[in-house]
This record gives structure tokens, sequence and C-alpha cells, in this order.
């Protein structure tokens, strides 16, 4: 099956698909899954992984589909694709180790050597096959074990990557996500043992960590976002600015009720309620289209001021389909937006100065539409 994928990567792409998913349900016995998923990456999976990173690397954007096909054998609309199942074989290898048992005697090993034979030869009904299976076992049993942390190191640079290139940014990966030790530790064998930061990186590596899934939080979207936030706990960081961009996203696109569900597991700052109000004043500026009703020239200039490009971000829930359940848990006018953003970022000001744009946009509100989400 991969030596088909191998031969024709595009034409073929779906065996590496069915091959991550055929492993863990076939080969129950670890030490026979681990060695056969090493097998597959040492020899056709590992050098296109390493291919993708370094051509990322070299221009720090999404390589061209001439580049792709001349140095990796498939198109660039298959790049994603295939970095997911390179996380796969990854994790493959990771839950074969940690499931190893411990060490047996040859007698033991070679019992379960001719187990599998045995299933393998009653499966083919054949000699040839039976005997290929029995070299195959054979030589998957002896794969020396992988270095849990160093295939752990691999898999977060592969998710990194595909996070980048589904988003577009344009960023130079390895020099930027990882220290100079952790470099040294790429595409090394996986049985080897360098050393291995993970999370423990110099400041400077982290910040740059930190503004690289921020920005995957800003242009993402909810898997991308979710993806974002299990990368920053792998990596130790704070997770609540990529938790309350995911609030933000679903404010922007009028999704009140998982906003408010998401901003509960938030921490409350003032960052956040200045980020919130920016929002509630771009639906404020929408609001008065929908009413057909003009501000004054002051409360105008402040609204348009405090909004900035969020006037051109939000916008009302879409449903997804004709059964989609969050229609009836979202605003439907922009009166009720306004009046439920309100509700919601009223306690996330920490200080009295942020907490100010939400008293001025209440009164607002109440003057010009009736709406409002504080009695004063």
């Amino acid at each position: 099956m991969m030596s088909r994928w191998f031969r024709e990567k595009d034409q073929n792409f779906d065996h590496i698909s069915e091959c991550t998913a055929l492993l863990p349900e076939s080969l129950v016995d670890p030490r026979l899954r681990h060695g056969i998923a090493r097998l597959i990456w040492d020899k056709f999976i590992g050098a296109a992984f390493q291919s993708i990173v370094q051509l990322v690397e070299k221009t720090g954007r999404r390589p061209k589909d001439r580049e792709c096909r001349k140095e990796i054998g498939m198109g660039d609309v298959r790049l994603e694709e295939f970095l997911l199942e390179c996380e796969k074989f990854l994790d493959i290898l990771m839950v074969a180790v940690r499931d190893m048992p411990a060490p047996i005697d040859f007698k033991q090993d070679l019992l379960v050597e001719m187990a599998y034979s045995s299933f393998a030869s009653h499966l083919q009904q054949s000699k040839t096959t039976s005997s290929r299976q029995d070299q195959l076992s054979s030589l998957a049993s002896r794969q020396s074990l992988v270095n849990f942390h160093l295939v752990l190191h691999h898999q977060h640079l592969a998710l990194a990557l595909r996070l980048q290139l589904t988003t577009g940014l344009r960023f130079h990966p390895l020099r930027n996500l990882f220290c100079v030790t952790g470099n040294r530790a790429f595409f090394a064998p996986l049985d080897s043992h360098p050393l291995i930061p993970l999370d423990r990186v110099d400041d400077a590596t982290l910040e740059k960590r930190h503004a690289f899934l921020i920005k995957i939080a800003e242009q993402g979207g909810m898997e991308e976002r979710r993806m974002a936030r299990n990368l920053e706990m792998e990596w130790k960081l704070t997770v609540n600015e990529i938790s309350f961009m995911q609030a933000l996203s679903s404010f922007r696109h009028g999704n009140d009720h998982q906003g408010a569900l998401e901003l509960a597991s938030c921490v409350r700052d003032d960052r956040s309620a200045v980020a919130l109000a920016r929002v509630l004043a771009g639906r404020l500026i929408h609001l008065a289209t929908e009413a057909n009703k003009r501000y004054s020239t002051a409360h105008s200039q402040y609204l348009c001021g405090l909004a900035g490009e969020e006037a051109a971000r939000v916008e009302l829930y879409e449903a997804s389909g004709d059964e989609d359940p969050l229609v009836d848990r979202n605003p439907k006018t922009w009166k009720e937006a306004v009046t439920s953003l309100g509700r919601a970022g009223n306690s996330v000001p920490q200080s009295a100065q942020a907490a100010i744009p939400f008293v001025r946009m209440n009164d607002i509100a109440k003057l010009y539409f009736g709406a409002q989400w504080v009695n004063n």
C-alpha cells in the first residue's frame, strides 16, 4: 500500500490515510505496530516530511505547486493532508512505545512472531504471502524503539507547520519556534537520543511561539484555534489569550452563545475588555444603519474611532444548515446583538477606566434605540 503511494503520491494519496487508519486496528501487539510504523516512517514518510519543512523554512511561505511536485512528488494542495498523516504516524509510534510491555526473551519473542505469521498465513491462504509476512513481522519486531520525546518534538513541528500553511502565514518555523538545540534534534533517527528542550526554551523563543499562536487564533477558524490551544498547552504557554481570541472570533461572527461560553473560561482583564468594547462599537454602527438613524457628530466619531477595523468585521450569525440549533440561541437583529454583547462584556473590565466605554455605549444605545444592559 505505501509502496504504491510512494510511486504515485498524488494518484494514490488515499493509501497513506488508509494505512494510518489500519495500523492501530489491525496490529494489536504494540511491538509489531511500532516496528511497522517505524519502517514506514523511515522508508516513505520521513524524507517527504523533511523536504516540506525545508521548503517552507527556506522561503517562509507556502511552497508553489511546481516546487512541491519537484521536491516531494505531490501537489501543494496535499500538503496539509500529508502533514496531518505525519502527525498520525508519529502518534502511532508514541502510543506503541507507551504500551510496550517489559522486555521479553528471544523464545517468547519468537512465539509472538510465529503467532502473527500463522494469523497472516490463515488470512492470505498463500504460502508465498505467509513467508513474506513472516519476514516482515521478524523485521518489524526487531526495530529499535523510538525516543518518545524526539517523536513528540517532530509532532510539534508537523502541527505548527500545518497551522502555518492552513492560515497562510509567512513564517520561518524552525528558526522562530525552536531553539538551536531543538533544531539540531530534527530529522535525527527516531531511536537516537539528542538533547531535546521541548518547552524548556529561552525567553525569546517563548515570545515567538506565543506571537505565532496568537496570529493563528486571529486568522484561523475554530479548528485552527483548537489546535493552537493544544500546542500552547504542550509548550506550557498561557492558554488564556488563545481562549479569548476564540471567544472574540465567535462574537465577531455573531455567535454570542458560543462566545459567552468561551469567555467564561477566560481570565478577565482590561485588555480583553478593550477588545470586546471595539466589537460592541462595531455593532452599534451597524445598528444605526439597520434602524435608519444618524448619530450626532460626537457620538459618530467616538464609535468609529473605538471600533476601527471591527466595524467591517462584525456580522450577525448565519445558519450553517436548515436545522442549525444555534440560530435560536443567537441574536437575529443588530439591536439584539448590541444588548447581548453589552451584557456579556460588561463584567470583563477590571478597572474603572476599562469600564468607561461600556458605560458610554450603554448610554448611546439607550438614547438612540431604547436598548441598554445596565440600569444607570
